[in-house]
């Protein structure tokens, strides 16, 4: 029997446990049980000190076992999908409950902490979980299934809806604040604000395109792009906030931003002014009224909180007959 100092001279000068057990009469699979003493044909999920073993060898060993051995990972048969798809189809209670979710983020409860920064950091994780939705779901540049097509359609609007009223609150509110409080707080306001136009920009124009245009999911990646850039900003600027401003008059610039944010326009409007304070509260309250009366006579996408029109068609319960499932009881296998 050869030794395992043996083994392991042959395999650093070849790399190949194959020649190793020709050169030493042996099988491939003995040769490199004596090397490392783990079996060939084992688990290939290997713990860090057994990968760390000399003559280990990363990845499947078992074609030293079974010659000509190949792997197969099923999931990458196109009949597989086909199976799993048809199952899927046949479970109407799963359907149902599929359908039934949302991509709406979580509500916070009651009592909320009103501190300023808080209450904006929060916007900014809501919006950014529903672009972590977007990516998750297909588009027209990617191969989306109608249905894809239509829960991205509400996504983005939910997206819409939640980035007008968030910066015209904070145009109402938090900027002139920060022209008021910061040391050359003019600057800081006006390159925000120029971000926030950029925003609105893309905004307008997603709103103009339908999800099967490819144009759709290159708007909604630069606008993306755009809103991640805007909310490093403004992290630095309440980070700062947070250090110079006593803490009452954060929670009461606060509770000003959430109020003016239940009550602004909940679309973009790029030509809206964007100063002073009076000027877009007076603006925001008259848009506001005209997208009140738009999103009760329409049917807005965003209201669909991220479900496809066909996701709402059969989250509805339906009636069933005797024996209706015993059609689908015979399934075929992959």
């Amino acid at each position: 029997m050869p030794t395992k100092e043996q083994v392991l001279a042959l395999y650093e000068a070849s790399k190949d446990y194959g020649r190793v057990g020709e050169a030493l009469g042996v099988p491939a699979g003995r040769a490199y049980l004596i090397a490392t003493g783990m079996p060939a044909d084992a688990g290939d999920a290997l713990a860090p000190d057994e990968l760390g073993r000399p003559g280990a060898i990363r990845g499947s060993t078992q074609h030293l076992v079974h010659r000509g051995a190949k792997a197969d990972d099923p999931s990458t048969r196109e009949t597989a999908h086909r199976w799993i798809e048809r199952r899927a189809a046949s479970d109407a209670p799963m359907r149902r409950a599929a359908a039934a979710r949302d991509a709406a983020p979580g509500e916070v409860k009651e009592p909320e902490e009103t501190d300023v920064a808080t209450v904006l950091t929060r916007d900014h994780d809501q919006v950014l979980a529903l672009f972590k939705q977007l990516k998750t779901i297909p588009g027209a540049t990617t191969g989306g299934s109608p249905a894809h097509l239509s829960r991205r359609k509400s996504i983005a609007d939910m997206v819409s809806l939640a980035l007008s009223k968030h910066e015209t609150a904070e145009q109402q509110e938090l900027w002139p604040a920060v022209r008021q409080l910061f040391p050359h707080g003019g600057s800081v306001v006006e390159r925000a604000l120029a971000q926030e136009q950029e925003g609105k920009s893309l905004l307008q124009q997603l709103n103009q395109l339908e999800p099967s245009d490819e144009t759709f999911d290159d708007v909604v990646a630069a606008l993306e792009k755009a809103t991640r850039k805007h909310v490093a900003f403004e992290d630095q600027v309440l980070m700062t906030m947070r250090l110079t401003v006593p803490e009452e008059a954060r929670r009461q610039l606060g509770d000003r931003v959430r109020r003016a944010r239940d009550d602004a326009p909940t679309r973009p409007r790029p030509r809206a002014p964007k100063r002073p304070a009076k000027a877009v509260k007076a603006t925001g309250a008259v848009v506001a009224a005209v997208d009140e009366v738009r999103d009760q006579a329409g049917d807005r996408p965003a209201e669909r909180r991220g479900r496809a029109v066909q996701d709402e068609e059969a989250s509805r319960p339906q009636a069933t007959t005797p024996g209706a499932e015993a059609t689908t009881k015979r399934q075929e296998t992959p």
